[in-house]
């Protein structure tokens, strides 16, 4: 039997079904195309990527893959590994891990310029020297400057002389003129009777990198650095606090999410670097050997080179596809970022206690109040 409802109460229930859908509603309208989107082209891919670093996948043949196991993974960790006991894959196991040397030895040594100029500048710029503002839209200008653009930029810049090379136009018969940059090697060492070339190239390609990469973290420093109290800088300077003293113990501690913030995003981008070395010499210069008929094993391959070198040789050289690998390696990539990352928000966590805005300055402070009892 049906539930008789009074004209009061039917009229009460629908109020509360479109109070309901204002509430929700509208908030379901605008977050359901972002969830779409990020299931589509986020999610799906990831576990898709993960089921064909299973399989050997054949892109001419979509959905007849055959499973075969931890293959690929095999192939990334064990340099003796044979598919079927026959096919050698060294190269394989060797080109990948020289591609992750390159891009690790490249992130340790770029992050920490470009968190510690960026920081240094910023810290220049929140004293309003004359013409402060023309300057920060100097510094953060490269940043907007299109990858191809910027790379067309610095091959006419290193390029030799012969070739209207810029650096070695004007400055003939020093170092900008006698070395050929893109494609000569500058020393060389074994680690386990692998060689590896330490190419010239990587100093275009770091100048690059520096040049149009940290304006970001210039920016997001110097907005923090703005709202830093004024009161703390002028308690610390009637305190006798020294102007080092301010920047570590007041300075730093008050744009602690701004370094972090530039930390993650700068390693994230250091990890991934392709565009440069691709834009610049394709991975190169060559000195040892190809992978399905596309290089990677280049003094400059990084690991997102190395993945791209498999996936454009596959089918152009191989009867059996190689994506398989390339998924596997893209999930390796991922894992290391992701650790990396991991470890580093560990070291840079807010601790149980916090750390209180003046935390830092009342430090010091205590520091210098027991000098000056002991002395």
């Amino acid at each position: 039997m049906k539930e008789s409802l009074t004209l009061q109460e039917f009229y009460r229930r629908e109020e509360r079904k479109k109070g309901s859908f204002k509430k929700y509603g509208v908030f379901i309208l605008f977050v359901l195309p972002f969830l779409l989107a990020f299931l589509v082209f986020f999610v799906y891919p990831l576990f898709y990527g993960i089921y064909i670093s299973f399989t050997q996948y054949k892109l001419s043949y979509p959905g007849q893959e055959t499973f075969v196991g931890l293959r690929w993974y095999q192939v990334l960790f064990n340099p003796h590994y044979k598919i079927n006991g026959k096919v050698p894959m060294f190269k394989y196991y060797d080109s990948f891990w020289r591609a992750f040397f390159h891009t690790v030895i490249f992130a340790i040594i770029m992050v920490p310029i470009a968190i510690i100029v960026p920081l240094a500048l910023a810290i220049l710029i929140n004293y309003k020297p004359p013409g402060f503002k023309l300057f920060r839209c100097l510094v953060y200008l490269p940043s907007i400057v299109p990858l191809s653009c910027a790379g067309a930029i610095f091959v006419m810049l290193f390029n030799p002389k012969d070739t209207a090379g810029v650096l070695a136009t004007l400055f003939p018969n020093t170092i900008f003129d006698n070395v050929k940059w893109f494609t000569q090697t500058w020393f060389s060492f074994s680690i386990n009777g692998s060689v590896y070339n330490v190419a010239y190239a990587w100093i275009p390609i770091f100048c690059m990198c520096f040049w149009g990469g940290w304006g970001g973290n210039f920016i997001i420093l110097s907005a923090g650095l703005e709202n830093v109290p004024r009161s703390l800088y002028e308690a610390s300077s009637v305190d006798g606090c020294s102007r080092r003293h301010k920047i570590i113990y007041v300075t730093i501690p008050n744009i602690k999410g701004q370094l972090v913030l530039c930390l993650f995003t700068t390693i994230i981008g250091y990890m991934g670097l392709y565009g440069q070395n691709y834009v610049l010499l394709g991975g190169g210069p060559f000195t040892a050997t190809t992978l399905n008929g596309a290089p990677a094993w280049g003094d400059t391959s990084t690991l997102l080179y190395y993945i791209q070198a498999i996936v454009d040789g596959s089918n152009a050289q191989l009867q059996s596809s190689f994506y398989g690998l390339a998924s596997a390696a893209s999930i390796v990539y991922a894992l290391f970022v992701g650790i990396f990352t991991g470890i580093q928000q560990y070291a840079t966590r807010d601790r149980k206690s916090g750390f209180k805005i003046s935390e830092g300055y009342s430090k010091w402070k205590r520091i210098a109040q027991s000098k000056t009892a002991n002395n």
